[in-house]
């Protein structure tokens, strides 16, 4: 008689008596593949994420650095003016932009994209700002995209 794969030769019929987790060795196998499968799909997953964290923050790095090249070289600032160059990733597209704050404007926001060329694209004012109803001509780094 075949039992799971198994073959089994009595000469007394006690091994129908046994247990039925004798008779189980294919749903053990099965539940370990399974557990294997399980294991290996988190792992892909965890990779997966990890690759991605990688692949937004050196994409990131990448934008910050465009944009201080542009503001240097390109613009003629000086490091000194410049207080803080921040690659951000959002929802919408493009997903990864560049924040930047000069040191004489700290509640003013620029935004870049540093895609193909780096150009500023928009600004955003910090809430003191607002309530003073300041325009954008009368922001002092504020390049309009044409």
């Amino acid at each position: 008689m075949r039992v799971a794969g198994y073959i089994r030769v009595s000469t007394n019929k006690e091994w129908q008596k046994e247990s039925p987790e004798m008779f189980n060795v294919r749903g053990d196998t099965l539940n370990k593949l399974i557990k294997i499968m399980l294991i290996f799909l988190i792992v892909l997953i965890f990779v997966f994420v990890l690759v991605l964290f990688v692949k937004v923050q050196t994409t990131k790095t990448i934008y910050e650095k465009r944009v201080t090249n542009y503001l240097l070289n390109e613009q003629g600032y000086e490091k000194k003016e410049i207080k803080s160059v921040e690659g951000e990733w959002g929802i919408k597209l493009p997903q990864v932009y560049t924040i930047v704050v000069f040191k004489d404007e700290p509640l003013v926001k620029y935004i870049y994209f540093a895609h193909d060329e780096v150009v500023q694209v928009n600004y955003i004012l910090s809430e003191e700002l607002k309530k003073s109803n300041i325009d954008s001509y009368k922001l002092k780094h504020y390049v309009p995209y044409e």
